[in-house]
Order: C-alpha cells, then sequence, then structure tokens
C-alpha cells in the first residue's frame, strides 16, 4: 500500500500529519488529488499566495517553509 502524507512542522517540531492510504490503484488519483488539496490549504494559511502554475512546481517539491514552519508533500509504503 502506498501513503501519501501532508506533514506540518512548526517551530522544528511536528505540529501535525495528515495521511492518506491507496488500497485500490484505480482509485488513486482520487486520493492524490485530496491530498494535493490540503497541502495546497494547509500552505495558503501560512500566506501562500501562488498562483496555479506555481502551485504546480511547490506540489511536484513537495514542500512549502517558511521562517517557523513547513508543510511536506510526503509519499512513502507499507
Amino acid at each position: 500500500m502506498r501513503i501519501i502524507s501532508v506533514i506540518e512542522i512548526k517551530d522544528g517540531n511536528v505540529h501535525n500529519i495528515d495521511s492518506f492510504g491507496i488500497f485500490e490503484e484505480q482509485l488513486s488519483q482520487e486520493v492524490v488529488d485530496k491530498a494535493e488539496m490540503l497541502f495546497i490549504e494547509k500552505i495558503r494559511d501560512y500566506g501562500c499566495e501562488a498562483e496555479d502554475d506555481e502551485l504546480d512546481e511547490i506540489i511536484g517539491d513537495g514542500y512549502y517553509d517558511g521562517m517557523n514552519f513547513a508543510i511536506n508533500l510526503v509519499w512513502s509504503q507499507i
């Protein structure tokens, strides 16, 4: 099973982890879309005002960081 997680770090500590499991390949894009939407929501909460093309690049990089925080989009397998 693959997992995509949105990890929120504040002041150097993990503040929150939201994980999305991909159980069936045919549903994987739906799960990835939900995780990416949460990732975008969280980076906007921290003041990111990026346009859509910039957001695609941020998603591709899998992280967004600032002075005392970072939001990561991480893939893993179990």
